[in-house]
């Protein structure tokens, strides 16, 4: 894709975020009460058990949003982190809250673009969750943002899965068909039982997962292509459950049976699975 292309995606999506961020709470205090739960370790396992093993002590995060992630790190793992956006009312939150825990000596909040980002030493862990697929070229923006993992360092991403994903889209596209906005969001409220405490948090999650104005969709394939290029090696991913990584081809046949997954959960039992999965990689 052209820069000029890339660029325009990034600012459309910026300004979807300027309306309403991602993982929004209604009230910093609601959000500080979500952080101090540690969301970590249910979510991301793999994740937790790395940060808990001390060999991290620094962690840059490209896409941190209103701040949920780099605050619970900082908070719960006593590491350093830079966390990047660029959405000025993400940052304005994400800022409050650390502001509110008593962070702010910890996490350092920058306002940029993923791609524009290049002003930090090497650091220990590179994560960035649910924002490669929405920039203009994945690939690309995985290429960027790995350069930053020092020797022996560790890559932590989530994106879109092809397989898992497709069917929880179309689910939703056909109750936009018939009734608009409304149903769909009056369905999504079904499903997602996490967040029914708050309908500022629940709107933007809807907002993040169905109204989003640019999304692509990826495999372990293609993301374990990236680390090769990259000089990284797959360690861990949520496609086998965050089980021992054995055989990492026999994952790339696993991942496809993720559509009939998804339809058992989204169609069948009525649950909530978005399809996003998270690969974690480690430098060579």
């Amino acid at each position: 894709m052209t820069a000029p292309a890339r660029s325009s995606i990034g600012e459309r999506v910026r300004a979807f975020y300027e309306e309403l961020p991602f993982n929004y709470h209604s009230s910093v205090d609601s959000a500080v009460e979500h952080i101090r739960q540690n969301p970590v370790p249910l979510s991301y396992p793999d994740l937790h058990a790395l940060l808990s093993g001390g060999a991290v002590s620094t962690v840059l995060e490209f896409g941190c949003g209103a701040g949920w992630l780099s605050n619970a790190l900082a908070l719960h793992y006593d590491v350093k982190v830079t966390a990047v956006d660029f959405s000025a009312r993400a940052l304005g939150r994400a800022e409050a809250v650390a502001d509110a825990l008593g962070l702010r000596e910890r996490v350092d909040f920058v306002h940029s673009n993923l791609f524009d980002f290049d002003a930090v030493q090497p650091v220990d862990l590179v994560i960035s969750l649910g924002v490669l697929h929405h920039t203009g070229d994945a690939g690309a923006a995985f290429e960027h943002i790995q350069q930053f993992a020092g020797p022996g360092a560790h890559v932590y991403v989530g994106l879109y899965h092809l397989y898992g994903r497709r069917e929880f889209l179309r689910v939703f596209r056909e109750l936009f068909e018939q009734g608009g906005e409304p149903l769909a969001f009056r369905h999504y409220r079904q499903l997602d039982d996490a967040r029914q405490g708050d309908p500022e948090h629940m709107r933007s999650w809807f907002r993040d997962q169905l109204l989003h104005p640019h999304e692509t969709l990826h495999t372990l394939r293609e993301v374990a292509q990236w680390c090769l290029r990259d000089r990284l090696e797959v360690i861990s991913t949520s496609i086998n459950g965050f089980q021992a990584l054995v055989d990492l081809a026999a994952l790339f046949e696993l991942e496809k049976d993720y559509e009939r997954r998804s339809h058992q959960a989204n169609v069948i039992e009525q649950r909530y699975f978005p399809g996003f999965f998270v690969v974690m990689a480690q430098r060579q």
